[in-house]
This record gives C-alpha cells, structure tokens and sequence, in this order.
C-alpha cells in the first residue's frame, strides 16, 4: 500500500445534494434521549421535486446536519482524486460489499440494478476528519463524530423518478471501515459519481468551507457554491432577502416556524453572511467573497472569480504535507 500526502482543494457535488432540507442546523433540534445518552435528531424527509425533468427527494432514519455535510463533501473531494471505478460486476470482494451495501430499490422496495458504475476510495478516518474540517483530528471524540456521520450517510436515501418509468432509491453513500485501524472504504451513489466525473456539477471549497465554524455559514456557503458561478453576482446582481435566504439553511418548512424563531435566524443567518465575507478574505489574499447587508433585509452577494490555492491555505508546503495522510489503495 502507498502513501501520498495531500489534501483536497474542493468538491465536484451533484447540485441535487444541497436541495433544501437535505441538511439543516442540528443543534438543539434532538427530541429524544436514549438509555445510552445519545440524542436522536427527527427523521430526513425531503419531498420531491422536479430537477431537470427528474423527481428527486430523501429520505432517512436522522435528519442530516452540516456535520454531515462536512463529511459528504470530503468524500465527494476525494473520490475525485483517483477514485476506483466500480462496474456492475466487479470482482473484489471489498468493491461486491460496497455495491451490495448501495442498495438499489424501485419504488415498491424491490431491489433494482441497472448496472451504473460507482466511484470508490480507500482511504482513512483522519483524512476524512481533516477535508472535514474538524480541528482535533487526533480526538475520540472527533473519530466517534465522523463515525456518526457516514452511518447517517449511509442510511439515508436518495430516490429518483424519471419520465421513463423509472422508480428507485439508493443510499447516498456506502462505507466500510475498520475499528482498529481506521480504514475506510468508501463510495458514492449513482449520481453523484456521474457529477465528479463527467455530469453537471457545482465546485465547493473545502479551504473556503473549513474556515467557517457556524452551522449556517457552512450550509449557506454550499447553497451559495450552488447558485452563484465564479466570478457572478446572486440573483444576476439583483441580490436576495434574508427571509429567502432561510428556507435554503433550515428547509422548506421554515414558513411555518414561529415569528420569534423567524426573528432569531434572521440574526444567524445575518452573522453567517458576515462570516463568508470575513473569512474567507485573507483565503483569496484580501478579495474573498464579497456580501453587503442593507437594513431592509436585502443582501447582495459576489463569488470571487477563482477558487482559493492550495499555497493560501498551507504557506508552505511541509504544513499541508505533514497535516494529511491519504492512504490509496484498489478495491
């Protein structure tokens, strides 16, 4: 098994994995309490809806938070680093298990395969932890976090149905690793395969990304990734209002949340915009992206023309080299 040393600079994602709701805010949204202590968030549920002449929606046991986000991200990063290839019939058993553990369904449960390849990656719970942006890579507590997080993933399902008849679910994602060592064997669902290769995909910056320390900046900053181009304007310059903005972070039920909510993530999301400006400055040597603020409630945004260097983040190369250990190998 080689060794290289590496962190990836962004994420190709498929534009139909930040739909609002997908993921939210988690902080304070667990209801329930088990005997072992931990809290349970409420399940993910994302209604259909037409994209690009396909109904996509989700569905899961946990509703999914900008932690796993984070996660989904430094997959989706790495796996289109060399990323492995996994045809219909492939003939390693790690590579079988991934594909069996993908679970393709029709709309009745019943399994369905139309052969579409996967991208896989052998890789480490560490240099997930790092393209995620956790600060304590070296933590239990981190490691138990990441865990967490790619058994939410992995649970949770994507369904599609297209105007030929089609009807299926699939798990985002499906993964194995080793307790003992860390190991990580990972791959991502159809479609999101098709988006880091060869599909129609949005470029996330995880140096941009792992600057942000709120839930809603890094949620906000994905949705943004996803509707402002390099180099544009949102809304072709004509900006947004805040309480457009909400639903993209805290999901399409926000209407219905109370006025003294309404008015409290009004606030977050008011620092959340301030903090993709400040933050990401001194990424892009002073010219990050640029957000103004009116009083009424409107806000204009910019996206910087280029993605930030590797050389901004790690000013020298020793930093980023001994910061990550990416461990390759073929399934």
């Amino acid at each position: 098994m080689s060794q290289l040393h590496t962190r990836a600079a962004y994420a190709r994602l498929d534009p139909a994995h930040v739909f609002d709701g997908l993921f939210v805010p988690t902080s304070g949204i667990a209801r329930e309490t088990l005997k072992n202590g931990r809290r349970v968030r409420p399940r993910l549920l994302v209604e259909p809806r037409d994209f690009g002449g396909v109904q996509i929606g989700y569905q899961g046991y946990e509703q999914l938070g900008a932690d796993d986000q984070s996660v989904l991200l430094a997959v989706a990063a790495q796996l289109g680093i060399n990323g492995q290839v996994i045809d219909a019939n492939p003939p390693g058993p790690v590579a079988q298990q991934l594909r069996t553990a993908m679970d393709f369904r029709d709309g009745q449960g019943q399994p369905l395969d139309r052969g579409e390849r996967l991208v896989s990656r052998r890789t480490s719970l560490r240099s997930l932890l790092i393209d995620a942006g956790y600060r304590d890579v070296d933590g239990g507590n981190a490691f138990a976090c990441i865990r967490a997080s790619l058994n939410r993933l992995r649970n949770a399902q994507i369904r599609e149905r297209d105007n030929h008849g089609w009807d299926r679910a699939c798990n985002l994602i499906s993964a194995e690793f080793n307790e003992e060592t860390r190991e990580v064997h990972v791959a991502a669902n159809p479609r999101l395969t098709a988006s880091i290769f060869s599909g129609q995909n949005i470029q996330v910056s995880l140096y941009e990304r792992n600057e942000l320390e709120s839930e809603a900046g890094k949620i906000l900053h994905a949705w943004l990734c996803s509707h402002v181009r390099l180099g544009e304007n949102l809304g072709n310059g004509n900006g947004a209002h805040l309480d457009t903005l909400a639903p993209h972070v805290w999901g399409p039920w926000h209407g219905r949340a109370s006025t003294k909510v309404k008015s409290v993530r009004r606030g977050l999301l008011r620092a959340a915009l301030a903090e993709i400006d400040d933050r990401t400055r001194r990424l892009h040597g002073g010219y990050g992206w640029v957000i103004d603020q009116t009083a009424a409630g409107l806000v204009m945004v910019s996206r910087p023309k280029t993605l930030p260097r590797i050389g901004a983040h790690f000013p020298r190369p020793s930093d980023y080299a001994a910061a990550v250990e990416v461990c390759w190998g073929r399934t």
